[in-house]
């Protein structure tokens, strides 16, 4: 029997992750109210339908929800308050909610002495709009290097958006390419005396 040694173990190494999909999976719970004209045998589509149209391609406060992504895992029976009849639903989405350090990939839609404005590269319509200022980066070179429709990832430095917002704005800084990242810059040597 062979016991471990330090050759046998691998180094990790800590490398940077590349971009991901910018959505997350997120299951919500809801109440609606469905007028009792509403109600009929094919009540988990209209479920579906009402929920869609109140949260798909808006803020709501878990972050930006995409078109198309409503999912209506199951729902209460209906209380009658009224005229109405109210749910409550748990439905499931992909929802795009950037925190800090989030990498994504952008391209650049317009560039302007402030700074950068960019988009999804991935998405349409896109799920946030990024912005780099010029003022933080004026020194770099791959900051100055970048033009519009160029694609880059950029590293997410902080988010804001509010309810019902078309997109989650975003402040963000340019991540350089790896080969420009791999230049080691010469260390500070000091002579004795």
């Amino acid at each position: 029997m062979e016991t471990a040694t330090n050759a046998n173990i691998k180094k990790t190494k800590y490398r940077q992750k590349e971009a991901k999909n910018v959505y997350g999976s997120s299951q919500i719970t809801k109440s609606i109210m469905l007028p009792i004209s509403a109600i009929g045998k094919n009540i988990h589509q209209t479920i579906e339908r009402v929920i869609a149209s109140m949260v798909e391609g808006k803020c709501i406060v878990e972050g930006f929800v995409k078109t198309g992504s409503v999912r209506v895992i199951t729902y209460s029976s209906g209380l009658l308050k009224g005229e109405n009849v109210l749910f409550d639903v748990v439905f499931e989405c992909e929802v795009c909610y950037p925190v800090a350090g989030m990498l994504l990939n952008c391209v650049a839609k317009n560039i302007t002495k402030a700074g950068i404005r960019a988009e999804s590269s991935e998405e349409n319509p896109s799920p946030f709009v990024l912005f780099i200022a010029r003022d933080h980066y004026y020194s770099s070179d791959y900051f100055n290097s970048i033009e519009e429709n160029e694609k880059f990832i950029a590293r997410v430095i902080a988010q804001r958006f509010e309810l019902n917002d078309k997109y989650v704005s975003v402040i963000a800084e340019p991540v350089p390419p790896k080969d420009e990242r791999g230049i080691r810059k010469p260390k500070l040597q000091f002579e004795d005396e």
